[in-house]
């Protein structure tokens, strides 16, 4: 488990950079947690049947599979350091797992993004659940992109891990596919 700050960006002048700053550092301390709102989020709209839904239902579909995500984690994380520490319910803990866990619904944001989007371009729901599993796919090839850069590997290895996130990103691509 990583362990990382709970504490807030302070007010004052350049708080949005602080923001920003801050909320990347809660993400760096949980990729796993956006790495499993993206795919939750992709799959769901891989077994999406846009001619029997709208953009309506999809967004409550993806609010709901987001929410309940989000709080298997923050119970699951919650629970583990109960479990490894004996230490009993207490706010800070609460929050602590709340803000861990927060990765997992800017993770699947970034799907629900493209279905917005495309709504608002006034594509089909077809076409906007379309994009949002390629915006899956690229999402975890980003990821895993970014890691690779972060640890400066050489060129195999960066290919290598890129390879790693293509196959993650197109193992959703190809349920989609089979699905429909």
């Amino acid at each position: 488990m990583v362990q990382m700050s709970s504490r807030s960006p302070h007010a004052g002048p350049g708080r949005p950079r602080r923001a920003g700053a801050w909320l990347v550092s809660q993400a760096a301390a949980n990729v796993q947690g956006a790495v499993y709102g993206t795919v939750a989020i992709g799959v769901l709209f891989a077994a999406e049947d846009p001619r029997r839904v709208g953009y309506g239902e999809t967004l409550e579909a993806a609010v709901i599979v987001l929410a309940l995500y989000w709080l298997t984690g923050f119970y699951a994380h919650e629970l583990a350091i109960r479990v490894l520490r004996g230490e009993q319910v207490h706010l800070k803990l609460l929050w602590r797992s709340c803000v861990h866990e927060l990765t997992v619904i800017e993770g699947g944001l970034i799907p629900v993004l493209a279905v917005l989007i495309a709504w608002a371009a006034g594509a089909t729901v077809a076409v906007g659940v379309a994009a949002a599993v390629w915006t899956t796919a690229a999402t975890i090839i980003a990821l895993e992109v970014a890691a690779g850069v972060r640890a400066r590997p050489g060129p195999k290895r960066l290919l290598l891990q890129a390879s790693v996130g293509l196959a993650m990103g197109a193992a959703i691509v190809v349920l989609k596919l089979m699905l429909h």
